[in-house]
């Protein structure tokens, strides 16, 4: 590896996060917060959806504020193609040994592995400067894969580790990078027509921050096309070896058109051989656990109304970015399901377990949504409630057994809301959706 090279690299990221500002992320105050303690932090999520951002600015935090010198910080973005030999754990430990002797001060230190997954046994070398130097050095690693992530810390770096998952933007954080804060209903109100445009927006767009900048609709969907194509043929066929890429793509891309559908492993098989795809279901399982392996899918399970507990025979698959969404289906088709979909990625940012419900007769509630215990909030979401939907949409609520009626029951729509209704004895808040996202009372 070229030395003079290195040694730029390292000095010009110092730099560069000294100067980091931008939108503050939902978990950037817990990772902050995090800091000083022992255990290495890792952030994971899916590409794109701003990792590096978010702990380049929780170093940024930590130099204004005097804990870290900017001579202690090394940031390696392991995509950077200067990069390109650091391959082994053994160049890995070239690079920081470089750092200690070019740069580093006595004092505590901060290391931060951007994209780690893409050294083969990278938790070799982690653990070992864990256990030598993690008194006086802080460990921060991204991943965009959590196959890789999960089984090197599982037998390496069990106990060592803190992670904190990382979705797309929030509406929140969306309005907050059109420079909209929202921190009070006073807030919304003033801003709403801009708010309710910006909502339709984001709807269709979704949430990947480098989406926001680029004017044309049909360039931000062959932005979002690279991402997909990057993720399946990097991220899964790649490190997977997958020998069947057409049945992966169209697999995918039947779970992406479909998403927020109730589907099981036996009818997704039968769909490929319609196709002419031969494959049998243990292939399925194994390709649909790669797509949520890179966190562009995730897994709904359905929750036992008499047993409390999940079944595995059906489930449902949502898009970690309802943008995404758009390469399938036209933003216009199916307003109701990306109003769903952004409803469970905020359930799953509040840090929420997420299942679905259904009875013998097919009637089905949206979300239950626990947080612990056995308390569960329950969501349906539409676009309005009419004459025509009511009994269906109102109905669902009905279906929770004894042991559920300790949560909430909370209808989401587009529509203005704010009473108190009942269904069958069954009480029900009608909220606002995006006022919902906003965490913000409707009036």
């Amino acid at each position: 590896m070229d030395t003079a090279t290195l040694t730029a690299v390292l000095f010009e990221w110092q730099s560069l996060i000294q100067k980091r500002s931008g939108v503050r992320r939902h978990l950037e105050e817990s990772v902050f917060l995090a800091m000083g303690s022992r255990p290495i932090k890792i952030v994971t999520g899916f590409r794109r959806s701003g990792k590096s951002f978010l702990v380049q600015q929780v170093a940024r935090r930590l130099l204004d504020a005097g804990q870290i010198e900017p001579a202690n910080l090394l940031y390696l973005n392991l995509e950077d193609f200067r990069l390109m030999e650091v391959t082994t754990p053994e160049r890995l430990n070239q690079v920081y040994e470089l750092f200690l002797n070019v740069s580093a001060k006595p004092g505590k230190r901060l290391v931060i592995f951007d994209e780690i997954q893409n050294v083969p046994a990278w938790d070799r070398f982690i653990r070992t400067i864990y256990e030598r130097d993690g008194e006086t050095t802080e460990i921060v690693l991204t991943g965009s894969n959590s196959e890789l992530l999960s089984s090197e810390l599982g037998s390496n770096l069990a106990g060592r580790f803190i992670e904190f998952p990382l979705l797309p933007f929030s509406f929140r954080e969306f309005l907050a990078y059109r420079g909209i804060s929202v921190t009070a209903a006073a807030d919304y109100y003033r801003n709403r027509l801009e708010i309710n445009r910006l909502f339709s927006e984001y709807l269709a767009q979704g949430g990947l921050p480098e989406v926001f900048d680029i004017p044309a609709p049909e360039t931000k969907l062959s932005y979002l096309k690279g991402i997909v194509s990057k993720v399946i043929l990097d991220d899964v066929v790649r490190r997977f070896r997958v020998d069947n890429v057409p049945l992966l793509e169209k697999l995918f891309h039947y779970l992406m058109a479909g998403a927020g559908c109730v589907t099981t492993f036996a009818s997704l098989t039968r769909r490929a051989q319609a196709l002419g795809i031969k494959t049998k279901p243990e292939t399925i399982i194994a390709y649909c656990g790669y797509l949520l392996k890179t966190f562009a899918l995730c897994e709904v399970t359905r929750f036992s109304w008499k047993q409390n507990r999940v079944f595995s025979d059906s489930r449902k698959y949502y898009s970690i970015d309802p943008g995404l969404m758009s390469l399938y289906r036209p933003p216009e088709e199916n307003l109701a399901l990306r109003l769903e979909h952004v409803v469970f990625l905020e359930l799953l940012r509040r840090g929420a377990t997420v299942y679905y419900g259904t009875n013998d007769s097919g009637r089905e509630l949206d979300f239950l949504s626990s947080e612990g215990g056995r308390s569960f909030d329950r969501y349906q979401v539409a676009v309005a409630l009419t004459s025509d939907n009511e009994r269906r949409e109102l109905g669902a609520f009905a279906l929770a057994d004894p042991y559920l009626q300790a949560g909430q029951n909370v209808f989401l729509s587009l529509d203005e809301a704010g009473e108190l209704r009942s269904w069958q004895g069954v009480k029900i808040e009608r909220r606002q959706v995006s006022n919902w996202l906003l965490a913000l009372p409707d009036k």
